[in-house]
């Protein structure tokens, strides 16, 4: 075993959560060392990169990163409903891109970065987690010691398994997407497709995200639809679907992309002394839409804080890092879990109901469509919704949701 390394904040993981965390400490002076298990930040990549312009850019990512549309397309087997899309509404991200450039912000604020380095265990003592041994790209084994340790490992959830028991997420969203040239498809229009056809129990997608460059995939919930051919539900909207097939002619295949994002709450509290779990690790994602990105980065920053704390104050109690999660959930958690219900609710939707679905969202407004894909749910909303549908009222999914965000106000 090579020589012992320490850090003040030990990161696993490079993705959007470890890699904003990253940023923060470094940014106070924190002995920050973020470790990495692919050998390149960013690729594979695993996202379709949909995410919300105005939120990103708070989070420090400029405005080049990120491919705005125009025009939001929804359609079922047999409805469409279109909308207009706000200036800081809906846009794609080139995420490699996006990720490299966090990367490099953190190192240029002094944070040392491992690409190619496999988390092994965690340490752990007396005192809680003390940081991680690790597999270096040479094989070697190292121990790198921390006062806090932030899984930021994603939908395997690393530390969990060794600590919890933790066996993964038993019900996730599961995607698999091909990056094409598609010079016919308008690059200021983004489309999300659902039916039994094209994905069972889940959506397809095409976003486009600048040059003539286009992500088409299809999404599944699993376990409603174990078993599922993705390629061949993907082959069926980019080859025999008429309202699309014709714009991907001439078109190719440049990067193939897959995915798993969860689709359940996190079954344990995602800390202890000396840890923190974040992100899609500890299943901080809208099950709505399958989106994470901003959600990750937003908690990155939460926990980033929390370790700046405990730092100063040389401890690494749970009671100090847990400030992060009790912030993050007075934020998203109620709109989370709603997304979570909305959510099960979709993966058993007949071809018939999505077609009602989609005759009831042409009655909203471009505002009320996005404020809902957004996952951000207020009272507001859901009255001026049932304003356009007085008819919602009768289910059960809405008559929750109202009761749930009048106990919150």
């Amino acid at each position: 075993m090579e020589e012992t390394r320490n850090a003040d904040v030990l990161i696993l993981g490079a993705g959007p959560a470890g890699l904003r965390a990253a940023l923060d400490c470094a940014g106070w002076g924190l002995r920050t060392l973020v470790v990495e298990r692919k050998r390149e930040i960013g690729s594979p990549l695993q996202t379709s990169g949909a995410t919300w312009i105005g939120e990103i850019q708070k989070l420090g990512i400029p405005p080049a990163f990120c491919h705005r549309v125009d025009v939001v397309r929804f359609f079922s087997p047999n409805e469409e409903a279109r909308f207009r899309n706000s200036r800081a509404g809906i846009g794609v991200l080139d995420v490699k891109g996006m990720l490299q450039f966090l990367a490099a912000q953190a190192i240029r604020r002094g944070a040392r970065l491992c690409a190619g380095t496999k988390v092994v265990r965690p340490i752990v003592s007396e005192q809680g987690v003390r940081g991680a041994v690790v597999q270096t790209p040479s094989g070697a084994l190292r121990e790198i010691t921390a006062l806090v340790t932030i899984d930021a490992t994603g939908f395997a959830s690393v530390t969990a398994r060794h600590l919890f028991g933790f066996r993964g997420y038993r019900r996730y969203g599961m995607g698999v997407e091909y990056d094409l040239y598609a010079p016919r498809w308008p690059q200021q229009e983004l489309v999300l497709v659902a039916g039994t056809k094209e994905a069972p129990a889940g959506y397809g997608w095409i976003f486009p995200w600048g040059s003539g460059r286009v992500r088409a995939g299809v999404g599944v919930t699993v376990p409603e639809a174990a078993g599922a051919d993705l390629f061949a539900c993907l082959r069926r909207l980019l080859e025999e679907d008429a309202r699309f097939s014709g714009r991907f002619k001439g078109s190719g295949c440049l990067e193939v992309h897959k995915g798993l994002i969860p689709d359940e709450v996190f079954p344990e509290d995602p800390a202890a002394d000396g840890l923190l779990i974040i992100g899609d690790a500890a299943g901080q994602a809208s099950a709505l839409a399958g989106e994470g990105i901003r959600f990750a980065m937003e908690m990155g920053c939460l926990a980033a804080e929390a370790a700046a704390a405990a730092v100063r104050e040389q401890s690494s109690r749970k009671e100090l890092l847990c400030r992060a999660h009790e912030k993050w959930n007075r934020r998203h958690g109620r709109s989370l879990r709603m997304a979570l219900e909305i959510n099960r609710r979709m993966s058993g939707l007949s071809d018939e109901q999505w077609d009602t679905a989609v005759r009831y969202m042409r009655r909203l407004t471009d505002r009320q469509f996005l404020k809902f894909l957004k996952t951000d749910f207020t009272l507001g909303l859901f009255a001026s919704i049932l304003a356009r549908n007085p008819g919602l009222i009768r289910r059960k999914l809405v008559r929750t949701a109202l009761r749930e965000l009048r106990q919150r106000r």
